[in-house]
């Protein structure tokens, strides 16, 4: 009965040490003067069929993106300026042309992308107010539309921490400005679920889903292109972004008529990089 009560008493001990130990806090963790820099690699391939003619289109883009945390207030918002380190960018001419943007060998590169892309280069080219969510609450400089639609860590997180299994959802809308075909506002949602918990890393999936598309099929182009789903890694512990890969494979049939197609895809991955 003693060695009974005994292992009675150490597994209460053990219960009472796990309830008491805290839940991992989902929030950005900001901290003034701090630089987080990710590697990007972003892929496109479009391929558009009209009058049995096939144009196709390629780009390969990769860039060190550096966010500097200018100040926290008292409510954890975060005041951060991003800019780009270091960029690559290929892109490939319907006829087959090689165009080439290299930061680190501009004397190499293509001149048209050279005039178009060097300016960027080190350059402040966002400053906004992100919450410890991940909810862009101001956009000082740049394209306020962009950060609506697309998040700059890659998702918001839950009011609430959640387990694997659970999942939540984010609403928002895409805006598209003329000359683009569906121009205006266009609702849309994402799911997200927390697929696993390990070593204080939340592996998150996410999918992407518009409330109606155009009729016209013209214009449900420019949307597919911003209906990315994969996978997420937020680091709980440090209270950052990790990692991520995003796809999009979509495709539209009978766009400009019979036998016409439009195909886009895109593989966009961000990796942080101590």
């Amino acid at each position: 009965m003693r060695a009974l009560g005994t292992a009675v008493v150490c597994l209460l001990i053990v219960a009472a040490t796990i309830s008491a130990q805290p839940t991992a806090d989902w929030r950005f963790q900001w901290q003034t003067g701090q630089f987080l820099y990710y590697r990007v690699e972003h892929t496109t391939d479009v391929a558009e069929v009209v009058g049995g003619n096939k144009v196709e289109t390629k780009s390969k883009v990769n860039l060190v993106k550096r966010w500097e945390v200018a100040s926290v207030d008292a409510q954890g918002t975060a005041t951060l300026k991003m800019s780009i380190t270091v960029m690559r960018n290929e892109q490939t001419k319907p006829n087959g042309e090689v165009a080439m943007f290299d930061s680190r060998t501009p004397d190499k590169s293509t001149p048209e992308l050279r005039e178009q892309l060097g300016k960027f280069i080190g350059q402040t080219l966002a400053v906004i107010r992100v919450d410890k969510q991940g909810h862009v609450v101001e956009v000082k400089e740049g394209a306020s539309n962009r950060y609506e639609a697309e998040p700059p860590f890659a998702l918001v997180l839950p009011a609430a921490p959640v387990q694997p299994g659970q999942s939540w959802n984010r609403d928002y809308a895409i805006t598209l400005d003329p000359p683009q075909g569906g121009a205006g506002k266009h609702a849309a949602k994402q799911k997200l679920v927390c697929t696993a918990l390990n070593g204080g890393l939340a592996t998150i999936s996410l999918t992407t889903q518009l409330a109606k598309l155009p009729d016209n099929k013209a214009e449900q182009m420019p949307l597919v292109q911003k209906m990315p789903e994969g996978e997420i890694v937020f680091d709980l512990q440090r209270g950052r972004l990790h990692s991520a890969r995003l796809v999009i494979d979509r495709e539209i049939v009978g766009h400009q008529g019979e036998g016409s197609s439009y195909r886009f895809q895109s593989t966009y991955s961000e990796q942080y990089a101590e």
